[in-house]
């Protein structure tokens, strides 16, 4: 996605999507970061000297399933502070971060992604590339936010809200029809 914030918007989608009850705002603010996080990397080359062709440049290692692991095992470690079990902190972590390498693999424009380290530097991209890319290692990119965020809200956010918002009611009628379908005596 052109935009790092975009990433942000994903759990927090999901959850409006899948979530059954109230979620603690330490653990929307922990998947909100872990979404985010990946794009630290645009930073490597100039903080430690990384090249651009580096598996620790931008989308490289933090891009990675692997990484999206570790942070989803560290927040199970800290499950007490995020209110929830360990499970659903490590899951919930895990699946944000992990989400953005994918959709970064789905941009029509940057560099490919190592997703699959540590086990391969091999960078990815999708077959399907709907989101426009913007490079973030460029002094532009901040120039370019003001007019992409349009743009962004438009072909990203809302349409992935507008589907959450689907879901979410494509489940709670089964949810209904379950409780239809059962005799009165167990409801």
């Amino acid at each position: 996605m052109s935009l790092t914030v975009t990433h942000a918007f994903v759990p927090i989608a999901a959850m409006v999507a899948v979530a059954q009850r109230p979620i603690h705002r330490r653990l929307i603010a922990a998947a909100v970061l872990a979404a985010m996080l990946p794009d630290l990397d645009a930073f490597m080359h100039l903080l430690f000297g990384a090249t651009h062709d580096s598996v620790y440049s931008h989308r490289g290692f933090t891009h990675s399933l692997g990484m999206a692991l570790l942070f989803g095992a560290l927040a199970a470690v800290f499950h007490p502070f995020l209110k929830v079990r360990p499970s659903i902190a490590g899951i919930v972590v895990a699946t944000a971060m992990a989400s953005h390498g994918l959709l970064d693999m789905m941009t029509d424009s940057g560099k490919p992604v190592a997703y699959l380290w540590p086990l391969s530097s091999v960078r990815f991209f999708a077959d399907w590339r709907p989101f426009p890319g913007s490079s973030v290692q460029e002094l532009p990119f901040f120039n370019e936010v003001t007019g992409r965020i349009g743009p962004e809200i438009v072909r990203v956010i809302i349409p992935m809200f507008v589907a959450a918002i689907v879901i979410r009611g494509c489940l709670m009628a089964l949810k209904r029809t379950e409780r239809q379908k059962r005799p009165l005596s167990e409801r």
